[in-house]
């Protein structure tokens, strides 16, 4: 398997690139330093299990980015690395699809074990962030129940699921063969069987309860 790492600075790529290959989870490890470059690599080669991508490039927007990547690539995981630590970024960014959200000021420690937590199907969200976000980290504590006995029906399961893979609004409709606008009508449904206000604090919850 192999990750791809779009970085616009050379050193922060090179260093991105020998952490991933520590972890023991890539054979190989390919870098580039625009969107329009990592988009030819995927057009020729899709056996990537990680794409890492730098939030400022300079021929995109990293939100709409992850938009296209998730879209024409669904299955591989996309996380980004930032500079900034803003929250509103970092909620644009989940609601996008993007699988984590590291700053490029994280130990590498803190790296590593935030990429091999995405690769086992997971997300990442910073704990300072995550403290920002509206959560109540007592309800979800005191929760009994899972997503899948909170009176689901198939297709909000069905939706619930999409958005916990990390797919964006329009994928999961595409998926699903509904709506764009039916599947924001699952999400609110589901959103308030989990009392939560966004798709991160229903990762959130669903982290917490033990599904992701």
């Amino acid at each position: 398997m192999k990750a791809l790492v779009v970085e616009k600075h050379p050193i922060v790529m090179d260093a991105v690139k020998t952490a991933l290959l520590s972890t023991g989870l890539f054979a190989e490890v390919v870098g580039c330093g625009t969107f329009e470059a990592a988009q030819a690599i995927l057009l020729r080669d899709v056996d990537f299990g990680l794409v890492t991508l730098d939030l400022n490039l300079d021929d995109t927007i990293g939100a709409d980015a992850v938009v296209v990547l998730r879209s024409l690539y669904p299955e591989i995981p996309v996380v980004i690395f930032s500079d900034e630590s803003s929250l509103e970024i970092a909620e644009k960014v989940y609601v996008c699809g993007a699988r984590g959200f590291i700053l490029k000021s994280s130990p590498v420690d803190m790296l590593l074990s935030a990429i091999k937590l995405v690769m086992l199907g997971g997300y990442y969200i910073p704990v300072n962030l995550a403290k920002k976000l509206d959560f109540n980290q007592k309800l979800a504590a005191a929760s009994p129940e899972s997503p899948i006995k909170l009176d689901l029906s198939p297709k909000q399961l069905a939706v619930f699921m999409g958005l916990l893979d990390g797919m964006p609004n329009k994928v999961i409709a595409k998926h699903l063969c509904m709506a764009e606008g039916t599947v924001k009508a699952h999400l609110n449904a589901v959103y308030r069987r989990l009392k939560v206000k966004s798709r991160s604090q229903a990762i959130l919850m669903a982290r917490d309860l033990g599904v992701i």
